[in-house]
């Protein structure tokens, strides 16, 4: 399944990027007209390799790394670095090839595939280095955002598998529960959206058995039944608008989406093995770091995705990249002040009217957010 597709589209993004070329740096890889998936994989990838070889120097240097003005320092360093950093032809076509993989699996199957993924090598992980491989994935951020808000307020120090697995299950359910039809094909979008790269017809249809295998993973049997009912009438490919009217007619027939635990035995999605997706992300320690964790805010949890949309377009000059970096430099900020002064260059570098409606919701929400803290 998807063989054709992956192919398609692991050479088209080599030919956008690298093309035939020795050399690619991270900054033109985030400028190239691929799938932002793709980009967040390889900019967490680069930020994963920084942050070890940072942490290898401070465990053995003697001066104080910690400082808040050198942190602060070592972040905009950070920035520069990551986007200057190069990959050589070999090192950028085989990354390429895992990422691509990973992503695929991972939308199909986002629980499955995080939980294998992430514990692919241990039953335990910290809070701290769970969090760090979650930036691999870029789609299906609710499902990132809720994980790690849920971290942070428990004060969680390290998560067991089975425990993660069970969270993100009761995270997933309870997010679909209450959704229309149409709500919970959107959710879908970033499948859809994936594998309408290159052609980009904003109408691509999907095989209604990898939309089983999406249902499967989501714990609905009933949506499963009715995907099943239309193989057997010889339908092979469905939209996104079908999809909604589809989902929306099991809603109308069997009521609300709640989850049940579907026993089944995982089969080869695409290609190459389940476990290759695993190798996509290098190992990271589960250990505790000698480095404190960072306060941490997930503003983005808290949008509707039509809020979310109105600020990439109205604050962010319609670029996702830069919202989502802002965003993360936000959450890592300690006081509402240091928040407040980091708007403000915001606003003015995206020449943006502080006293605009989206602009004024926007600073409430960060506002609320570290006040609810204290």
């Amino acid at each position: 399944m998807f063989e054709q597709e992956t192919e398609t589209i692991i050479s088209t993004i080599q030919r956008r990027t690298i093309g035939s070329g020795e050399a690619f740096a991270v900054k033109d890889i985030l400028a190239s007209d691929i799938p932002h998936a793709v980009k967040t994989f390889f900019r967490a990838d680069v930020e994963a390799m920084l942050l070890k070889e940072l942490r290898a120097y401070h465990n053995t240097s003697r001066f104080h790394c910690e400082h808040p003005e050198v942190q602060s320092l070592q972040q905009q360093i950070n920035s520069i670095l990551v986007l200057q950093y190069t990959f050589q032809r070999s090192e950028f076509v085989q990354r390429l090839n895992d990422a691509v993989h990973m992503i695929i699996n991972y939308l199909v199957r986002p629980q499955w595939t995080l939980t294998s993924v992430l514990f692919e090598n241990t039953e335990t992980i910290s809070a701290e280095a769970l969090i760090g491989l979650l930036r691999y994935f870029g789609p299906y951020e609710y499902l990132k955002e809720i994980v790690t808000r849920y971290l942070h307020d428990k004060e969680i120090r390290s998560t067991a598998k089975k425990d993660f697995s069970s969270l993100i299950w009761k995270i997933d359910g309870e997010y679909i529960k209450r959704k229309s039809g149409d709500e919970l094909a959107r959710i879908v979008f970033p499948l859809y959206d994936f594998f309408d790269f290159p052609k980009a017809t904003g109408n691509v249809s999907l095989p209604l058995k990898a939309l089983m295998k999406y249902f499967e993973d989501k714990g609905l049997p009933s949506v499963m039944r009715q995907l099943e009912d239309e193989i057997t009438q010889g339908r092979i490919h469905i939209t996104m608008h079908e999809l909604g009217e589809l989902l929306e007619s099991v809603r109308r027939a069997c009521g609300a989406f709640n989850v049940e635990t579907i026993e089944v035995e995982h089969t080869e999605l695409i290609t190459r093995a389940e476990s290759a997706a695993a190798e996509a992300i290098p190992p990271t320690s589960t250990h505790g770091v000698s480095t404190p964790v960072q306060p941490f805010i997930t503003f983005n949890f808290l949008l509707e995705e039509h809020e979310r949309r109105r600020f990439v377009k109205k604050i962010f000059n319609n670029d996702e990249e830069v919202y989502r970096s802002s965003l993360e430099s936000l959450g890592k900020l300690a006081t509402w002040k240091q928040a407040s002064k980091f708007i403000d260059e915001l606003l003015i570098q995206n020449d943006v009217n502080p006293y605009s409606s989206d602009a004024e919701r926007f600073i409430k929400i960060v506002f609320e957010q570290y006040h609810q803290k204290k």
